[in-house]
Order: C-alpha cells, then structure tokens, then sequence
C-alpha cells in the first residue's frame, strides 16, 4: 500500500529548521514511510519527523505548532511494537521523536531514584546504574532493550520485577504544555522542591496522571524509582501439568501466594502456544490445508520442545531467610499442579552457577526439553532481575520471516505484523477462565491460533494478554487480523473487561463505553489545549472540531495561506 504525507506549510518547515537545525527534521518521503512503519495493519504519514535534544526545543516546536496551527504527535523511542509505533491516529502533522533526550540527569543512591529525559532506554539505564550504583535495579519491560523507560511508563507498560507497575514507580515530571510553559508536578515549588521524587501526590490534585495515555502535554523529564539490589535472589519456572479441571482452582491459590506476598514478582503465565512463539519458528508443515494449527498439530509441535499447556517463570527477593521461606511455599502449593524447579543460581558468576548451567540442560534434556527451550532460560532468569534483553521480542518475527535475527531486531522496519489486546480481569478463577472461553472462540472464528499470557498486575487483577501475528504480505491474514481485534475488543468491552492499553487504530473509540469520562477528558482538554494542537485524538480525547482545530486545519493544507 502507498502512503502518502499531507505537506506542511512551507513557512513552518524554514522556521523548525532555523531553530533545530536541518539536521532534526525530516522531510523526505522514503525517510517518513521507513520510520513509521508499523506491526499493527493501520498508519499514517506525518509531515515532518523533528528529533529535539532539549526541553528549549520541544517548547519551540510547541509554540511553532499553535503559531501554524499544526498538530503534534509525540513519541519517545516509538518501539512499542503491536500498539502503534510511531505512527498517529490522524495524517499529515509533526511527528516529535525524542530519543535524542536521553539524558540521565541524576541518581538518588540513598532514596533510590534516577531522573531521566524520555530517549533513556532500558539498556541505557540499566548499565548507567551496573557501573555507578551496583546497589539498584531497574525494571525492565519484555520489549526491547531499546524502548523508552518513560515510554512505557507513560502508556501504562508492565514489567516483572517487585517494581514492575512502570507508571506506578513514576515520581515528578517536567512537563511542556501546549501553550509551550514548562509544568513541574508535585505540588511543591517550582525548581525548589525536594520532595519532588520522592512523594508522589504532592499538593491538590494529582497531576502526574493526566500525562499518561494522553495528549496533554509532553513529558520531557520524569523521576523513576528504582528498587534496592535484594540480599538475595532466586528463581522458579513452573510449568503447570494438572488436569484443565484443576485450571481454577490453581489460579486461586496462585492469587493467594501473590496477594500473602509469597510472590512478588509479576510474572507472565503462558499458554503453550504462547511459549513456542517464543523459541520455535511458525510449523507452515503442519497446516494440513488449515489456517491454523490443529490440536494434534499443536500437541505433535509442543512436545517436540517439552513444553507444558502452562508455563510461567518468578523471581524470588529477600534475605536468606524470606527467600527460603518463599521457595517451601511455593513448591508446597504449586507443586500440587505442575513442575516446580529454583534455577536463580543459573545466572550467578561462581562454581555453582556455573555447575548449574552444565548440568540444567543434561537434566532438561532428560525431561524432554529442546535445547531452544534451554536456550530462554538465562535471558528469562535476568528478566527478573531487571535485565533487559531482545530474546523475547524476538517471537514477533516468528510468522513473518524464516527465522528470528540474532540482533538488530526491529519487526516494524521489517515488517513483521502484530496486533496486542490487554483487557484487565478480575484475579478469579471465575473471571479468567469466563475470558478465556470468550476470546478463544474469537481466535477459532476468525482461524488464527490461540496466543495468550496471563499478566500478574496486581493481587487483585490480571492482564489477559492476547494477539495474532500475521503475515504482512498476506492480504487475507491482514483482513482477518483486523477483524479478529475489533470483535476481540468489542467482545471485552461488552463483558465488562476493558484493555490497559489500546492501538493507534482503535484510538478514537477508547472511551466511547465512558461518555461522561471521555465529556471530562474533552473539557479539560479544550481549555488547556484550545488548538488541539497536542496529539488530538489520542486515547479518544480531543478538544474542538470546528475552525480553531489543527486538524481542520490540516485537512487545508493543499490551500497554504501562509
């Protein structure tokens, strides 16, 4: 499919070149069609590409956007692959990449925090703290190791470590508003305020929220807390055997060690299918004429690599003791369901870890394990110790190429395709397996194989994490993917389980099951942002639609009055 950009006025091109130089903006058509590419089946070109390196330049391309009344569409890495990517909901517009700011402007040892520009990407930060503060951990996402920690954090992403609720570590944010003022939240004041940090709610209302899945403002700085190294470390894979019969009653007792706090980590509970994305390549072979794998062709494929209907890995933290304690509970109540094995030390660099790394895959092996099944076991262990990796994002190329690349792993410029789904459900047995009956019927109507991942978010909530992969080139996958995620979301929504977190192309109705929400969202909106200048349409939330608007003022662009 040709795409095409909506030019820009030749005014405001003179002028973003004059205050960020020639150098940060991008006009070129091969240059936009390359950068905005996506996994998801829907995008749109921008006009121009502006990469600022400072908080100055991003409130110069602010105050140029409202002199020009064009919009702005702001990303930090644009690597949230299956959501979007760098494209905007709308054509034409200033995409704004800021992976440029990527600085770390500083690191609290003692109250364990960094404060950090949007471009810090997990890798970055997580080998900025090995060097300096050994003593603290980052949270990583199981994206790549080069997507924005502020990114993810500001769309609500998910990590696995004690401190994986990303948004939730947020602390104080410098903010450019659509006026082009800088906005410090916390309450406190402004470049006087210590606490800023430290203590989230600050003074009156909390602020820090309103930037997150929104269009606002622009995050340009933001505090991130970070979690103590703990005393010591282990690591559980469970791989769940027990009949489908005893599926609920091991999701409740699974919920009860989170919710004693037993398990601190929030690990990813995937089907099988799930799991052999992850370290085989699509089996073409065992089609049989179908579009999607058969049961016996799914079991016939599993059992090649030894793996379970049900597989999750966690960490363990704590003292000695908290640790040990955490490893008696845990086998004593899920080993009642599945396989239960501690392999931290795995990943540990003395004579014991280094025994258990020769030794696992003689022992796995004897269980029936692939050696690609043992090849995930170490980026997985570091996972949880907040170290990021490519390893698993990897599986996004697993419909679309022949076989996964060893590095520079970008699925949008190689266009793999994606599509994710997150809806949030309640942490019952009654409520997980209701949604799973519902959305495995979608995935049979519209033949594509079943991928699923239940997300621990919290003791009371799981991510039910579904999406297809799909081939790029193959129109017909394209068309079924597109309506497999429509009826997916609609069906969701109607069954009371909304998504954390939506795609690019189904923006515009996020908040239609909320009118009165999405009436609040628009008010705030046109009064801050009058323009609509600020990514309009995001989340569902713009501001006017008349005259003043910048995307009826986009759609004239062909009759330039500047």
């Amino acid at each position: 499919m040709e795409y095409q950009s909506l030019p820009l006025p030749a005014a405001l091109i003179a002028e973003l070149q004059a205050q960020l130089g020639k150098d940060k903006v991008v006009l070129e058509q091969d240059a936009l069609e390359v950068t905005t590419r996506t996994c998801i089946p829907y995008r749109e070109l921008p006009g121009a590409i502006v990469y600022p390196e400072s908080v100055e330049e991003v409130q110069a391309i602010v105050r140029l956007a409202a002199k020009f009344n064009v919009p702005v569409w702001p990303v930090s890495t644009g690597k949230n692959w299956g959501y979007g990517e760098k494209t905007a909901c709308y054509p034409g517009g200033i995409t704004v990449v800021l992976e440029r700011m990527n600085r770390i402007h500083e690191v609290d040892e003692a109250l364990g925090y960094a404060v950090i520009e949007p471009g810090v990407t997990y890798k970055q930060l997580n080998e900025f703290l090995k060097a300096n503060y050994p003593d603290l951990w980052s949270d990583s996402a199981g994206t790549t190791q080069f997507a924005s920690v502020l990114g993810n954090a500001l769309d609500k992403g998910r990590g696995l470590t004690p401190y994986a609720d990303h948004f939730g570590s947020l602390c104080g944010m410098d903010v450019v508003l659509p006026d082009g003022r800088l906005l410090e939240t916390g309450g406190g004041p402004q470049g006087n305020n210590h606490a800023k940090y430290v203590y989230k709610w600050g003074v009156g209302p909390y602020l820090d929220g309103l930037f997150t899945q929104s269009n606002f403002g622009i995050v340009v700085k933001a505090g991130i807390w970070l979690m103590p190294k703990p005393e010591c470390f282990d690591w559980a894979a469970f791989e769940y055997t027990a009949s489908d019969e005893k599926f609920g009653d091991f999701i409740d007792e699974l919920r009860q060690l989170v919710s004693q706090g037993v398990l601190r980590s929030r690990p990813h509970l995937a089907n099988d299918f799930a799991m052999m994305c992850i370290i085989s390549q699509y089996p073409y072979e065992l089609l049989d004429g179908k579009k999607y794998l058969s049961e016996a062709a799914l079991e016939s494929w599993r059992r090649q690599h030894g793996v379970a209907r049900w597989t999750f890995g966690c960490g363990l933290y704590g003292s000695q003791a908290e640790v040990r304690f955490q490893k008696q509970a845990i086998k004593r109540v899920l080993g009642r369901y599945g396989r239960v094995q501690f392999l931290g030390a795995a990943v540990e660099d003395n004579w014991y870890g280094r025994l258990l790394r020769q030794v696992a895959p003689v022992v796995n092996r004897l269980m029936g394990k692939s050696d690609a099944f043992m090849e995930a076991l170490i980026p997985g262990i570091n996972l949880f110790r907040g170290i990021p990796t490519d390893y698993f994002v990897r599986q996004v190329y697993f419909k679309s190429h022949p076989q996964k690349p060893a590095d520079d792993v970008d699925p949008a410029r190689d266009q793999c395709g994606l599509l994710w789904i997150g809806p949030i459900v309640p942490f019952t047995a009654k409520h997980i397996l209701h949604a799973l009956t519902l959305v495995k019927e979608v995935y049979t109507r519209h033949e594509f194989d079943f991928f699923v991942e239940l997300i621990i978010e919290s003791p009371r909530t799981i991510i039910l994490l579904v999406g297809v992969f799909y081939e790029r080139n193959n129109a017909n996958e394209i068309a079924r993917a597109q309506a497999w995620y429509k009826d997916v979301r609609e069906l969701f929504l109607q069954n009371g389980y909304p998504p954390y977190r939506t795609t690019t192309m189904s923006m515009s109705g996020s908040l239609d099951q909320n009118p009165i929400a999405r009436d609040f969202l628009k008010m705030i909106k046109g009064v801050i942002d009058p323009q609509d200048l600020i990514a309009p349409g995001r989340y569902g939330v713009s501001g006017l639609s008349g005259a003043d608007s910048s995307l009826v003022a986009l759609k004239q662009a062909d009759n330039d009055p500047y």
